[in-house]
C-alpha cells in the first residue's frame, strides 16, 4: 500500500450567504478504497464532492493528490488528475444528442469541429472505456443507464 493518500482533503471549509455547508473537513483515500459519505439531507456531502470536482472553489483547506498540493478551479483539472464524478441529477440537455452534450465539455473543444471528427472521437473514447454510445441518439430518448454511463 502507498505511504501517501491517493487524495488528501485537509481542512476544507466552504460557505454559502447565511450557510456554512463544510466546516474544515478532512478525507483521507488510498488508491484502491471504496468511500461512502453518509448523512442527511443538507450535511454538504454534496458540496465537499463539488469542491473535490471542482464545481465549487473552497473558502479554505487544501487538497493534496499523492503528497503534493493540487489547485482544482474546475472539472476540467479534476479530470487532468484522475478525479471523475457521476452525478446524481444529470446535467445533460435532453434535447440535443449524445454528441452535442459531449461537444460541451471537450475541455480542448476547437473553433471548428467537424460532425465527423466529433464522432470519431467519441468512438474512440468508447472504445477505451468500453462503451457503446450512439454519438446521435438524443440524449432524451436514451435509458437512465445509459445516460449515467457518460454523465459528465
Amino acid at each position: 500500500m502507498d505511504s501517501q493518500p491517493f487524495l488528501l482533503l485537509q481542512g476544507i471549509t466552504k460557505k454559502f450567504p447565511g450557510i456554512l455547508a463544510n466546516d474544515r473537513v478532512n478525507l483521507e483515500v488510498r488508491r484502491g478504497e471504496v468511500h461512502a459519505l453518509l448523512g442527511e439531507n443538507g450535511a454538504g456531502k454534496s458540496t465537499l464532492m463539488k469542491v473535490l470536482y471542482g464545481f465549487y472553489r473552497a473558502d479554505s483547506g487544501q487538497i493534496l493528490q499523492s503528497g503534493r498540493p493540487v489547485q482544482i478551479r474546475s472539472p476540467q483539472d479534476a479530470r487532468s488528475l484522475r478525479i471523475g464524478m457521476v452525478f446524481q441529477d444529470f446535467i445533460q440537455i435532453s434535447a440535443l444528442t449524445v454528441a452535442e452534450n459531449i461537444a460541451l465539455f471537450l475541455p480542448d473543444l476547437p473553433f471548428l469541429l467537424t460532425r465527423e471528427r466529433l464522432f470519431r472521437r467519441i468512438e474512440e473514447i468508447s472504445k477505451r472505456y468500453e462503451l457503446t454510445v450512439d454519438p446521435a441518439a438524443p440524449v432524451g430518448q436514451l435509458s437512465i443507464g445509459e445516460r449515467k454511463k457518460w454523465n459528465c
